[in-house]
């Protein structure tokens, strides 16, 4: 299954941070934290700060066919959500490799479910 997900960026008051823009959650619900909030702040950092980032990611893919940019591997998952570790070409072009964020169960809206590899397609 294939979704794009819009990031956004609160950057003052008592709900600065990154968020998903994911429908029928609250704002705390769509929070990203633990990592994924990093990642999030390096990729907008690259692509010139605007506070907003567009990632495209697919739970299945053929790898010998199709590119990808990263990929999210799941170390572990709980009750609570899920922690992935990053790896792929542009996790190897940044110096990524291994980094760990922690996905909450807003995924589930999203994918269906944690699944065990999310790609990540496309980043805007």
């Amino acid at each position: 299954m294939e979704k794009t997900i819009r990031f956004f960026k609160i950057n003052e008051g008592i709900n600065a941070g990154w968020y998903a823009d994911v429908p029928e959650h609250t704002l705390e619900e769509n929070q990203m934290v633990s990592g994924s909030d990093t990642f999030l702040e390096e990729v907008d950092s690259i692509l010139g700060g605007n506070g907003e980032v567009t990632v495209t990611v697919s739970d299945s893919l053929d790898e010998n066919s199709t590119p990808f940019m990263a990929k999210l591997n799941m170390r572990s998952h709980n009750q609570w959500g899920a922690t992935y570790v990053l790896t792929g070409p542009v996790a190897e072009q940044y110096g990524a490799v291994g980094f760990e964020m922690w996905i909450c169960n807003v995924t589930h809206d999203v994918l269906g479910e944690h699944p065990k590899a999310i790609y990540i397609l496309d980043i805007k």
